[in-house]
């Protein structure tokens, strides 16, 4: 069993603004926190189970786009917030909101006690690029720091 906490990086590195969970995990990463496991997954849906199953606290760190904030803007949510992001659907299509719902309906002896989400608002999500758009590359001190 694994314990302490896990900051996990979400993304695919060459779509532009989908890259930010990646970028901020590594500059977490590079801090070299005691007790603390990084990880960047290029992966959503239900293999986000096994990578967070039995670790105490788990901080994720995505993209999100939601057109109600400027990109860049850097947010932080909690499981309690999720039940609205839940979204029924084919498993290729899980959001990771779904997906931590199912990992507590599935083995919630297992799944994290402490959880939440660092989403950074993205601007571009479809331009195969490894540059972050210039507002996301100045939001990632601020995820960061969130983390």
């Amino acid at each position: 069993m694994r314990s302490g906490t896990l900051v996990l990086g979400i993304g695919n590195p060459i779509k532009s603004d989908d890259a930010i969970g990646l970028r901020v995990a590594e500059r977490v990463r590079d801090m070299g926190l005691k007790g603390v496991t990084v990880e960047e997954e290029s992966t959503s849906g239900l293999e986000i189970i096994d990578i967070i199953m039995d670790y105490e606290r788990v901080i994720v760190i995505d993209a999100i786009s939601t057109g109600r904030h400027a990109p860049g803007k850097v947010s932080l949510h909690r499981p309690e917030e999720f039940d609205h992001m839940v979204m029924p659907g084919s498993s290729h299509e899980i959001n990771i909101f779904t997906a931590l719902e199912m990992g507590k309906r599935i083995s919630p002896e297992r799944m994290p006690r402490d959880l939440c989400l660092v989403a950074i608002e993205a601007k571009d999500l479809e331009t195969i690029s490894e540059r972050l758009t210039p507002e996301l590359e100045r939001a990632i001190p601020e995820a960061v720091r969130t983390v």
